[in-house]
């Protein structure tokens, strides 16, 4: 069984009032999972390994903020213009881009 996905908005760096993404993780003892919003491809991606410096990083520390699930489809809504994924979706893609490699997201086509 997964544990419920946490939530963390990324800031921009040189206006901490700007959100310029959002993380879905699991957090846990296990390798981290990570679901991204990519400001580039404008899609979710897998990608834990752009995801961990906002999470786990203490120089990047006050570039996330951690809100919770209803906050989060909030501002994808409204700041990013797209739906958060349900959870079972970021499972999905979790899982997905575990099985696949993808530390740093899908290859693009």
């Amino acid at each position: 069984m997964t544990e419920d996905f946490a939530y963390k908005v990324i800031l921009k760096s040189d206006d901490r009032s700007t959100v310029t993404s959002l993380v879905a993780y699991q957090p846990g003892d296990q390798s981290l999972r990570a679901v991204i919003w990519s400001v580039p491809r404008h899609q979710w991606i897998y990608a834990p390994n752009i995801a961990a410096p906002v999470l786990y990083d203490d120089m990047e520390q006050d570039r996330g903020r951690a809100v919770d699930r209803l906050t989060a489809e909030q501002i994808s809504r409204d700041v990013l213009h797209t739906e958060l994924p349900s959870e079972t979706t970021l499972t999905e893609m979790s899982d997905e881009g575990e099985r696949n490699g993808w530390n740093y997201g899908p290859p693009r086509p």
